[in-house]
């Protein structure tokens, strides 16, 4: 009897189905992927980070311990972000043919025509934010924000509005983001995210 001819028919059916194993897992894995990126969403919609996440405090500025004080610092960025290819999003961006950040970046925007939504890991936080303007801010029924602060009524690029959440809000490595809505019409002017 001639062996031969058989043992290399199971190597190949061998072969075939360890290839076929590790394109099921390939797939998989990117589906997750897609699943576990919330800023994936809002990158591929193509809204522009004008207004970015330049830190989130922890310290106390006080009593300089670490209570957790979630201290968050917004600022108007004035230059548009350009693609990094070796961020997934972004890769996946530039294969998908998403434009790049094109928004008019010297706008001055009345910061009362500004509200804000933050989210922390994927989850809406319970802050309500219906003004970016800190004078008007004070007057409003605001939950979950100890203060806010920023000279002005309008947004000029380069200048930081700063909101002082509820101590505990955001914990060192919690995925933050921030979508920033116009009060007149509804429209989202703007996201970013940023890691605590």
């Amino acid at each position: 009897m001639d062996w031969s001819d058989h043992s290399d028919e199971a190597v190949s059916s061998l072969q075939a189905n360890l290839l076929l194993v590790a394109l099921a897992m390939i797939l998989a894995v990117l589906v997750l992927l897609m699943f576990h990126l919330p800023s994936l969403d809002l990158d591929m919609a193509g809204a522009p980070c004008i207004f970015e996440i330049v830190a989130i405090n922890h310290i106390d500025e006080d009593t300089h311990t670490l209570n957790y004080d979630s201290r968050v610092t917004l600022r108007y960025n004035s230059t548009p972000t350009s693609m990094d290819l070796s961020d997934p999003i972004d890769l996946m961006r530039w294969y998908l043919g998403t434009p790049e950040d094109n928004a008019d970046r010297t706008t001055e925007y009345a910061k009362n025509d500004l509200s804000a939504k933050f989210y922390r890991n994927d989850e809406p936080i319970s802050a309500r934010i219906p003004t970016m303007y800190a004078h008007e801010f004070i007057q409003t029924h605001h939950y979950g924000v100890q203060t806010m602060n920023g000279e002005g009524s309008r947004w000029y690029p380069g200048r930081p509005i700063t909101i002082d959440f509820t101590d505990g809000t955001f914990r060192p490595g919690d995925v933050v983001c921030v979508e920033i809505y116009s009060n007149t019409d509804g429209r989202l002017i703007s996201a970013d995210t940023y890691t605590a």
